[in-house]
């Protein structure tokens, strides 16, 4: 390399080498301010708000009976919801299974392929025209199942002062595989260590998808953005820069089915992967120009997440400059040479989180116990597949939405003490 090719290569190496940096101290606070809050659950709940429950559904016939049914159980008055199945070009029996509950059902047929982000855009448009009586929306994927106390958790939220709302993902199928159970591992760590201590800390939570909650003036000024893989991320980036805090609320359940084949959980990645890029494409720079603006750390923290996407990318071109530039200023190389002791400080910092901390944290907790436990330390083979997971990320077609079968027969009453 020239000289003029190693100093671009040292500048850019350094700005990457800060975001690691920046992002390694912000998410090991993050994690660590979990140990406190880990015992803290600020329970509210209320029956003020009435909600409309929207349902998207693109043939869905093998699970949509489990959700209604899990439906018909929520703890909540009658006169204050409505639920709405969307059936988005459905050619199954997904809306015969409807009727059979007490449900409004939207039909949308056209030639336009499915997309999930445009049927609740239309559904939105549609039960707002004909009725502006909601408080709130919230919106719940077929393949869930929902706990008795979703809606007076999300209410007793929305009296707090919660306009977005993520509710806590919980997987409904983990012991179906070895798959499913390493993944259920992995939310497990994320509802305690990262969406807990940002609820506590101030900051916004990250959305789903599915367990939702937005209040109906959130729901008219922002519409669903129907050219991204990833909906419920360009939402969140939306929401952030546009400085509404998203809360996350632990008493409002979702049950989630967690992929059972790697096929399932490869598909599901390469569609969130392509997703993220997209909507770090739109929405990195903005919120990095909003936080110098406004120095908010909510909308820094969102930056950083948005921006994680091209981790691999930023991990390998800081590699190669410390490699090409090691005889020059490299900023992450400069700060561990600062830490005195820093043998010591590896191993206490990096190896007491994912090796001490959060293994431990499972055997004690009833939500997961010594099952969760035992895989846990299989989620690094999962690893090894983010690398080819990314690059066909960047090669799909962003058109194609690539629906992932659901089949998982899990009901309500197989999670909970509810007869069914």
């Amino acid at each position: 390399m020239d000289n003029i090719h190693i100093l671009i290569l040292w500048f850019v190496g350094n700005i990457f080498q800060f975001y690691i940096l920046i992002t390694m101290f912000v998410y090991l606070f993050i994690s660590f301010s979990g140990i406190f809050f880990y015992k803290r659950n600020d329970k509210k709940f209320s029956h003020s708000k009435k909600f409309a429950v929207l349902i998207p559904a693109h043939n869905e016939e093998k699970v949509i009976g489990n959700l209604l049914e899990s439906l018909s159980f929520l703890d909540y008055p009658k006169d204050l919801y409505d639920v709405y199945v969307i059936c988005d070009h459905c050619s199954d029996s997904t809306s015969k299974i409807s009727k059979g509950y007490n449900v409004n059902i939207l039909s949308y047929d056209d030639n336009l392929p499915s997309n999930k982000a445009r049927a609740l855009n239309r559904a939105t448009k549609d039960i707002l025209s004909s009725a502006d009586k909601y408080d709130a929306f919230c919106y719940i994927d077929a393949d869930s199942l929902i706990h008795p106390d979703f809606l007076k958790a999300m209410s007793g939220c929305m009296d707090d002062g919660g306009k977005a709302i993520q509710g806590m993902q919980l997987p409904k199928n983990r012991n179906e595989s070895i798959l499913s159970m390493i993944v259920s591992s992995g939310q497990f760590i994320t509802n305690n260590f990262f969406q807990k201590p940002k609820e506590f800390l101030g900051l916004s939570a990250t959305l789903h998808g599915k367990g939702m909650c937005f209040s109906t003036e959130i729901v008219k000024k922002f519409k669903w953005d129907e050219s991204c893989l990833t909906e419920d991320l360009e939402m969140q980036m939306r929401l952030i820069n546009a400085g509404i805090r998203i809360r996350w609320c632990e008493s409002a359940i979702v049950y989630d089915e967690e992929p059972v084949h790697i096929t399932q959980y490869i598909k599901r990645s390469v569609r969130w992967t392509r997703g993220s890029l997209d909507t770090a494409k739109k929405h990195a720079w903005r919120l990095l120009v909003s936080f110098i603006k406004t120095s908010d750390f909510k909308i820094l923290e969102g930056f950083i997440y948005c921006f994680g996407v091209y981790r691999i990318i930023v991990v390998f071109i800081s590699l190669v400059s410390i490699y090409f530039t090691k005889d020059k200023f490299n900023i992450l190389v400069y700060f561990f040479h600062l830490i005195p002791y820093d043998d010591l400080y590896y191993k206490l910092i990096f190896i007491s989180l994912p090796f001490i901390i959060f293994p431990l944290s499972m055997i004690f907790d009833k939500r997961a116990g010594f099952p969760m436990f035992s895989v846990y330390f299989l989620q690094p083979a999962l690893g090894f597949l983010r690398f080819p997971i990314f690059v066909l990320g960047i090669l799909k077609d962003r058109k194609i939405w690539d629906r992932t079968d659901h089949t998982s027969t899990v009901r309500i009453g197989d999670l909970l003490k509810i007869k069914t």
